[in-house]
């Protein structure tokens, strides 16, 4: 099925990395006629996939508070799923997400209050976006907006994130959104794991929220696929995961030269953590050394050759976030990539704050004095059932102290590290031959300041939204 691209808002397709100069804006409405004015006067503004904006570009999104805020009928406001409903920071999605300890929402900066909707401005340049700003400050000082936090961002040199890793190397590929057909080997994924209204990997359509078909009175909305007395209005919407994560650049690079003598064997070991070298080579094809030539390698797995973890450690990043096609719960190749693939996310995330150095060369930064920056990376991305792709993964993957067969280790970049007496998830499993080498203590390099679950409606959804009575 042909993606309807204009109905589509843009940051599906694209990042909008030409469009450099960015804010994310956190909103709460204090009427609802006046919000849903800002949203007439704002809809015809919002990008959609058809477009490549040059100069500007503007997405929303909105929490469950938002909708229910402005007063979307109860029978619609049930028909979104249950974890979007409770929101992100909810006691029971605490343990699931390792949102415990240092990561408690009660220690966040944004998200455990009520938060409507998100807007996303990106422009050209800084001008471009001083602009785009004050034109959206007259219209929500108008409409009765009011702006409860504004997070920046910085897109940093080399494609790099703060630690001084390149990143965004490992995304999947819509298959719809290919010009030609891939060929047979080539992993692909159906739209409708990250877009509603689209088959997904089990050949259905992703459940989605709804509008009974008789409140659709301006016949706004599409027809539901499989209910004809429903209207559709999660098509061409996704669930937006939004998690600001801090990143603590000294504490990490201080930790790897604790634990060595070298430069050279700190980034080593850094690397071993992350699964790539600095400048995104993996591990798996490149084990000794860095090789250029992979620098955006993402055509390997792990079953074949490294299933012990010997090149690229069990607990890495990497292979914690996306095992391809190795699981230890798993009995074959296939199986494991199958399972690997029901839990794919499309990320569209940026980093924040001043990098330490910037050029972001990890010899550098080793060399680097502390300091109290504020830096990190706003985590997002685009799922169509938040249990199955994001809740999962973070829960058995990123924060299974077991995962793999290993005993004590959450993620060694962005997992919870603790030692509560009963669970321990603190230490850096290397296995090598003969035995494996273990880190203890490491120390939280990364921790959660904000995050909420948001609907990211398709442009006849979000008009319908603003104009539903």
């Amino acid at each position: 099925m042909e993606l309807e691209k204009e109905d589509i808002q843009g940051l599906m397709v694209r990042g909008h990395g030409n469009l450099t100069s960015a804010k994310f804006l956190l909103y709460n409405c204090t009427d609802p006629v006046g919000s849903c004015d800002f949203l007439k006067e704002i809809t015809p503004l919002i990008t959609h996939a058809d477009e490549k904006p040059e100069d500007e570009a503007i997405q929303i999104a909105f929490t469950y508070e938002g909708l229910a805020f402005l007063n979307l009928e109860t029978p619609v406001l049930n028909s979104f799923c249950r974890e979007f409903k409770e929101g992100m920071s909810a006691e029971q999605r605490r343990s699931v997400l390792g949102d415990i300890g240092e990561n408690d929402p009660g220690n966040w900066d944004w998200g455990l209050e009520s938060v409507h909707f998100l807007l996303m401005v990106y422009a050209k340049d800084q001008e471009q976006l001083d602009k785009s700003l004050l034109r959206i400050k007259e219209q929500t000082d108008r409409c009765g907006i009011q702006l409860i936090h504004t997070l920046p961002t910085a897109l940093l040199q080399h494609q790099k994130e703060h630690f001084g890793f390149r990143d965004d190397i490992s995304r999947p590929v819509i298959r719809e959104l290919l010009d030609k057909t891939p060929p047979e080997t080539a992993t692909t994924f159906p739209a409708g794991e990250f877009i509603m209204g689209y088959k997904n990997l089990y050949d259905e359509y992703a459940p989605a929220p709804f509008v009974p078909k008789t409140l659709d009175k301006k016949e706004l909305l599409p027809l539901h696929p499989d209910y004809p007395e429903r209207k559709d209005l999660g098509k061409n919407g996704s669930y937006l995961i939004f998690r600001q994560m801090r990143q603590n650049v000294h504490a990490f690079w201080n930790y790897m030269k604790e634990q060595t003598d070298e430069k050279a064997a700190a980034i080593k070991l850094a690397s071993k953590m992350v699964g790539r070298w600095p400048d995104g080579s993996p591990l798996s094809l490149c084990p000794m050394q860095p090789d250029s030539a992979l620098s955006e390698s993402n055509d390997f797995g792990f079953w074949d050759d490294d299933q012990d973890g010997l090149k690229c450690p069990m607990g890495a990043h990497i292979r914690r976030t996306n095992p391809r096609d190795h699981l230890v719960t798993e009995r074959s190749k296939i199986d494991s990539s199958e399972m690997a693939a029901k839990h794919q996310m499309l990320r569209k995330g940026r980093p924040y704050g001043k990098p330490v150095t910037p050029d972001l060369d990890p010899n550098d930064i080793l060399d680097a004095s502390g300091d109290e920056e504020e830096r990190g990376l706003h985590f997002i991305c685009m799922v169509t059932d938040i249990r199955r792709q994001f809740e999962f993964v973070q829960n058995n993957w990123v924060s299974f102290h077991k995962f793999g067969g290993l005993e004590n280790d959450a993620d060694p970049i962005i997992g919870n590290h603790y030692d509560t007496g009963q669970f321990k998830t603190n230490e850096f499993s290397e296995p090598n031959y003969p035995i494996r080498k273990k880190y203890k203590n490491l120390p939280n390099f990364t921790l959660i300041k904000g995050g909420a679950y948001f609907f990211f409606p398709g442009i006849k959804a979000l008009q319908y939204i603003a104009d539903h009575d």
